[in-house]
């Protein structure tokens, strides 16, 4: 949670939960091959930018909540790293237990989150845990971008992360053809992080001030129309090597990201967001899963109404009870005894110091 300077922005939370149930949406048609409503039909093309949306998050709230990281890293990371990897290596171990064994190599990258750089491993063993593979070394880079203070160096760093994930799309694309390596690599997500930090220096600047509400006006609309050019058939020309209607993405996520920490809106601060939030990350690592399990029910609904909007609203309507009971028992049992683990070694650590300078 960004807690540490001065409270909760409850708008990033809210976001997170958008974009965890972006991803559901996207995987309950891509799964089971569900047909989406006529009316949403951006569930099947770009609902799985959710991922996007995510990373976008993790970056302003990580600096929010991490003032310090910058010139003391070590609290920061061992807070990240005790909140992300439980969940994932007790995923990856039951896994393990009823498949077949990987190999040593394959495992010491699992554990050690460093899978994403390996082609051929980058989805991780836990379904859907290819973010995983990008996020955890992020967090790695997060204490040297922060050392990048100005709006004005941050938005040089934008341009170059952008050309740098561009670049980066465009060389993979011709050397691996038909792997979808080139759209989860490390580097080919790089800019989104980035853009997200420049959206958090302009927050820095503005908070209090004055210009908060025209800046969150002005982000708000930025974001949402960027957004809607992106989504529209006038987008479309954009489509091509290096996916530049991608890129642009990254800039309406991180104006999303600035609405809502200034001004958040009753629906992203609304208690059921707020409780899907703090839980979402249990609701990624378990949906893919989730909804492996229930494709044949998902076939007799079809079965009985037809491909269209009404099934896919009804194995939506069975999906969710049984996912946010997952989540919060994800979240009870794993998450929180991981982050108070992290939080006490943190502070045995302080203590130790103290006590070593006295």
């Amino acid at each position: 949670m960004a807690e540490a300077r001065g409270g909760l922005l409850p708008g990033l939370h809210g976001l997170r939960a958008t974009a965890a149930l972006m991803v559901l949406l996207f995987h309950l048609h891509a799964i089971p091959q569900l047909a989406v409503p006529g009316l949403l039909p951006w569930i099947a093309t770009h609902f799985g930018l959710g991922v996007h949306l995510f990373f976008a998050l993790s970056a302003f709230s990580l600096a929010w909540a991490n003032p310090q990281a910058a010139s003391r890293p070590g609290p920061y990371l061992v807070k990240r790293f005790f909140r992300i990897a439980p969940l994932y290596w007790l995923l990856t171990t039951l896994i393990m237990l009823v498949a077949r064994w990987p190999g040593t190599g394959r495992v010491l990258a699992e554990y050690g989150f460093a899978f994403n750089f390996v082609p051929g491993w980058h989805g991780g063993l836990v379904p859907a845990g290819w973010t995983v593979g990008v996020e955890m070394p992020f967090y790695l880079l997060l204490p040297l971008l922060l050392r990048i203070r100005g709006i004005a160096g941050m938005a040089l760093a934008s341009v170059l992360a952008t050309a740098l994930s561009w670049a980066t799309r465009v060389w993979l694309e011709a050397a691996m053809p038909g792997s979808d390596y080139p759209q989860v690599a490390l580097a080919s997500n790089a800019w989104v992080f980035v853009v997200a930090l420049l959206a958090f220096r302009i927050f820095e600047r503005v908070r209090g001030t004055p210009r908060e509400g025209a800046t969150a006006a002005a982000a708000a609309g930025l974001g949402l129309g960027l957004l809607g050019f992106l989504l529209s058939p006038l987008a479309a020309p954009l489509a091509g090597p290096g996916n530049i209607d991608l890129l642009l993405f990254g800039p309406g996520f991180a104006a999303l990201c600035l609405w809502q920490s200034l001004r958040p809106s009753w629906l992203m601060r609304a208690r059921p967001a707020l409780w899907l939030g703090e839980r979402s990350y249990s609701v990624y690592l378990a949906h893919f899963a989730l909804i492996m399990a229930l494709r044949p029910v998902y076939a007799r609904i079809v079965e009985a109404l037809g491909q269209g909007g009404a099934a896919y609203l009804a194995c939506l309507a069975i999906t969710l009870p049984p996912l946010c009971l997952a989540a919060a028992l994800g979240y009870r049992l794993v998450e929180q005894p991981g982050i108070a683990l992290g939080r006490w070694l943190i502070r045995r650590r302080e203590k130790r110091a103290a006590l070593a300078a006295a």
